[in-house]
């Protein structure tokens, strides 16, 4: 599902952020190749396109990779997570018991209030 606004043309972090606002992760499509990313680009990874349109991702995905905690007082850990759109993206996974957490469980989009007060994506396990 398509997001335009005004506001995309001009302020893409801003795009990104109301979607998380909402509850929802906003994501942009290269109109020239199709290429998905999550975030905000000025240009396309795979062709250098600068022509995007915003996307609306249904919040869904598996753990495609997770890095091992820090520390082990680590409330959330860091992890690539593979949207059912077929992109990936960096993220942390909330806190949940380590039994909760392997490579493929399924994840769901929450947002968090990061550092300076600006939403992130958080991604909480649910169950298989």
């Amino acid at each position: 599902m398509s997001v335009e606004t005004a506001a995309s043309a001009t302020d893409p972090a801003g795009v990104f952020q109301d979607g998380l606002a909402q509850g929802e992760l906003r994501y942009q499509q290269c109109r020239w190749c199709a290429d998905r990313s999550a975030g905000a680009r000025l240009l396309c990874a795979t062709c250098g396109g600068t022509d995007f349109v915003w996307e609306r991702s249904s919040g869904q995905g598996r753990i495609y990779r997770m890095a091992p905690p820090a520390t082990a007082a680590e409330v959330e850990r860091l992890v690539v997570v593979e949207l059912d759109e077929g992109f990936r993206m960096h993220a942390r996974i909330a806190a949940v018991p380590a039994h909760r957490l392997w490579q493929g469980a399924p994840v769901r989009l929450e947002a968090a209030t990061g550092d300076g007060g600006a939403l992130r994506p958080v991604f909480r396990p649910v169950a298989a």
